[in-house]
């Protein structure tokens, strides 16, 4: 009998490499998809997670990968919107002679730490906001209310020393929380910040950040802090567009992308 020849024809239906490799494209939409629903992402993290994709799936430049690590161990990226507010606020201190006064940092969460001395704002023993004090909030405020989905905590502050009997305030306790609220109602009144974007909160005596057995120790543990958190991220956000653009990947694509590919 005669051999029965091999047939060259290949098995009808889309080759098994195409399947797996629609899987995977999907999946990367997927995850994109899921960043960009996210009303506030920390960008540490999402570059960090953008790296790692970027790099396993090769589309990423040369070298990339090992900068972004190098840059964000190094130290983290501080929000545009944030760093623009603590630039502008220092200008308006420096015009007003009180930017040694002020201290302004950025938090570990992206966020801001605003800390205004008692001197600056109140009397000794005093809680209402001295008038010298008022176009530093007035400013304060203003900036401040630019930051969308913001949430203010406003902490109070003394040092350890008892108030007088003719005190109209019980104890350190109440003073600081007095100090804390008058700032919280000048903002809410002059900078329009609504009252339920703050928390204020009575710290007394007990969190200090210097000795109270000197005067230079009691005058910095006299004190008003702000922790400013809200939607810093806004660049980030528009940075992941543009990547997703690079990529050929337009958004109205990126919304079908539930929908696995088979």
């Amino acid at each position: 009998m005669a051999r029965q020849k091999k047939s060259s024809m290949e098995p009808p239906g889309v080759p098994g490499w195409m399947v797996t490799y629609g899987d995977l494209m999907t999946l990367l939409l997927t995850f994109f998809v899921l960043l960009l629903s996210f009303s506030t992402i920390s960008e540490d993290k999402l570059n960090e997670a953008m790296t790692s994709v970027l790099s396993a799936l090769g589309v990423m430049p040369d070298n990339m990968a090992v900068v972004q690590v190098l840059r964000s161990n190094v130290s983290p990226r501080i929000p545009r919107r944030a760093e623009r507010i603590a630039r502008e606020l220092r200008r308006m201190l420096q015009v007003m002679g009180k930017e040694e006064d002020v201290e302004i940092e950025y938090d570990k969460q992206g966020g801001l730490k605003i800390n205004l001395p008692s001197r600056v704002l109140f009397d000794s023993a005093r809680a209402e906001v001295k008038a010298d004090a008022r176009p530093i909030l007035s400013k304060l405020g203003e900036l401040l209310a630019e930051i969308p989905e913001k949430f203010i905590e406003i902490r109070g502050h003394t040092d350890d020393r008892p108030l007088k009997d003719m005190s109209v305030y019980k104890d350190n306790y109440d003073l600081s929380y007095h100090r804390a609220k008058n700032v919280m109602l000048f903002m809410h009144e002059e900078g329009g910040i609504p009252r339920s974007e703050f928390e204020v909160i009575a710290c007394g005596e007990w969190q200090p950040v210097a000795t109270n057995d000197t005067p230079e120790g009691r005058q910095r543990n006299r004190r008003v802090e702000l922790y400013v958190r809200g939607q810093f991220e806004d660049d980030t956000m528009r940075e992941m567009r543009d990547m997703i653009d690079s990529l050929g990947i337009s958004e109205e694509g990126a919304g079908q992308a539930a929908a696995p590919a088979r």
